[in-house]
């Protein structure tokens, strides 16, 4: 329960349009405590059920691993591409 009330109490600070020093401040604090109250229940909470990834989930995940991939050797060959002899000149 108490997971659930900072997780609301760290949403409304966060939300916030005008923040003062003591509200950042606070939520610096409470960003500290969430974190470790995520840890404490992904250790306590998460361990008890056993879960299983859909065959959609593991579908989307590997079509996000490829697009990483095609992204990130695009990506390298424009780099080369750029920065390469044997680009075209104006005179």
């Amino acid at each position: 329960m108490k997971l659930l009330y900072r997780t609301a109490e760290w949403h409304a600070l966060a939300k916030l349009r005008i923040q003062t020093e003591g509200s950042l401040r606070l939520l610096d604090d409470l960003t500290t405590e969430f974190g470790q109250l995520l840890q404490q229940f992904r250790d306590l909470t998460c361990t008890t059920f056993t879960t299983v990834e859909l065959p959609r989930e593991a579908e989307a995940r590997e079509r996000r691993k490829q697009e990483k991939n095609t992204t990130t050797t695009t990506s390298s060959s424009q780099a080369d591409n750029k920065g390469g002899q044997g680009g075209q000149t104006r005179e």
